[in-house]
């Protein structure tokens, strides 16, 4: 493959994950406008944040399957125009509803644009350059992250909200531009794991069904007739979904996977991970906002930490591997995510800054710590031939704890706020969340400590 090929490649699936990647940490400084703007309630906020995430889960599976199939620059490229237009749609969104609608299909076009573009970047480079090619992907993907919630205030405050989204545009058009005259096309070697359609729509009833129960109980009740019959529905979709993937032959989810306990449990710290990081990203601009009072860019700025941490460790954490085991890094960084969660819980109105620039200092450097070492672990641990769909089990298990995490830690928080809608409503509504998020870490730390994990 010559270098112009290459080098394009590389370039379009950069720019293709960067917009996926800055525009999930962009949209939480953008909330508050969004609530002001189109009168969003509480509850729709939550959806404009986990249609993104719930459509993210269940398709990235199946649509990275499916570009094995059909072309993974061609599923790349659909992903990226997926993505455009529906940025372009979010802008101009006139209500809630329709904005749902627009970050729901974001997520299916990231679904079909983070696994195809590693898999393209893969293909594209050989030997040794594999790893300089990945690596400088990584970094521009984890620049995306850093930058949203900077790029997101400054957008909110020098114009409005929907620009969030029309900055996605743009990038969008390069990437297709780049994508279609110099990447190339690149097919599984072995074509014979088929996309599980079955799996999928039983996974996907299974997992709204239960995410839209825990969100919209409080208000039904826990025993009306309409609770009951979501978390009845998502308890027979997802049981006929555990028994239809013992019997597939290309499962979305291999169950078979988790009889090793490294996979097992790096998937659980993921879980947890992602569950935590998640709730946090949506509740502290809405403290910092509309508690201290801050203009978006300034929130904005306060919030780098935590993204700037996570983007700029990731990449050393490889080496502190070389020195300490994968467990003993995975439980330093659970041990700072408590810690910052705990610190958290304490933040009053006039909590120092420099306390709560700590505390997130201490999140995204737990995150950084913890999350390197066990995604290694869940991918080393699956056997060689699984180690695609072992990618793909991954993402979907850690994005289903993001939106459980919206559905229930933020729900919690919407009815103690709600109740009288004041200052120190909130507060107390932001603590219980902290302790709640507190209580998951230190878990899944237990669960590390007294399982002891089976060698290879």
């Amino acid at each position: 493959m010559d270098n112009r090929a290459k080098w394009g490649t590389l370039l379009s699936c950069s720019l293709s994950c960067f917009i996926a990647w800055l525009d999930f940490a962009i949209v939480n400084t953008a909330l508050p406008a969004i609530e002001r703007d189109l009168s969003a309630s509480f509850i729709q906020l939550q959806w404009v944040m986990n249609g993104f995430v719930l459509s993210l889960a269940v398709l990235i599976v199946t649509l990275g399957r499916l570009s094995d199939h059909v072309g993974r620059k061609t599923m790349n490229i659909w992903g990226v125009v997926c993505f455009g237009l529906f940025s372009l749609l979010a802008g101009l969104s006139p209500s809630p509803g329709w904005l749902i609608f627009c970050r729901v299909m974001q997520g299916a076009g990231s679904a079909a644009i983070i696994p195809t573009s590693l898999a393209m970047i893969s293909h594209a480079f050989p030997g040794k350059e594999k790893a300089k090619a990945i690596g400088i992907w990584s970094g521009v993907t984890g620049l995306g992250m850093a930058a949203g919630p900077v790029v997101g205030g400054i957008l909110v405050s020098a114009l409005s909200w929907p620009w969030i989204f029309y900055i996605n545009v743009p990038i969008a058009i390069a990437s297709v531009i780049i994508s279609v005259f110099f990447a190339t096309e690149s097919l599984a070697e072995h074509g014979n794991m088929k996309p599980d359609i079955k799996g999928f729509c039983l996974l996907t009833v299974g997992l709204a069904s239960l995410i839209f129960g825990f969100m919209h109980a409080p208000d039904w009740g826990w025993a009306s007739e309409k609770t009951l019959l979501l978390f009845a529905l998502a308890l027979a979709s997802l049981v006929w979904f555990y028994f239809s993937e013992k019997r597939s032959s290309s499962p979305t989810i291999p169950f078979s996977l988790f009889s090793n306990s490294g996979f097992s449990c790096s998937t659980m710290v993921m879980f947890g991970l992602v569950f935590v990081l998640t709730s946090d990203l949506f509740l502290v601009p809405l403290y910092l906002i509309q508690v201290r009072e801050m203009a978006a860019y300034q929130a904005g700025l306060t919030i780098l930490p935590i993204t700037a941490c996570i983007a700029f460790i990731s990449p050393f954490v490889s080496h502190l591997m070389t020195r300490w085991t994968a467990k003993k890094l995975i439980l330093a960084g659970l041990t700072l995510y408590c810690a910052s969660t705990i610190c958290q819980a304490f933040i009053e109105t006039d909590t120092s800054l420099l306390f709560i620039l700590g505390s997130f200092i201490l999140l995204g450097v737990g995150w950084a710590i913890a999350r390197t070492p066990a995604t290694t672990t869940a991918l080393t641990s699956a056997p060689a031939h699984l180690a695609g769909t072992a990618t793909g089990v991954l993402w979907t298990l850690q994005n289903s704890g993001g939106a459980l995490s919206i559905a229930i830690i933020l729900t919690l928080f919407r009815k103690i706020f709600e109740a009288d809608a004041t200052p120190a409503s909130f507060l107390v509504g932001y603590r219980t969340a902290m302790w709640l998020l507190s209580a998951m870490t230190f878990a899944v730390i237990l669960v590390l400590l007294f399982i002891p994990s089976k060698k290879r």
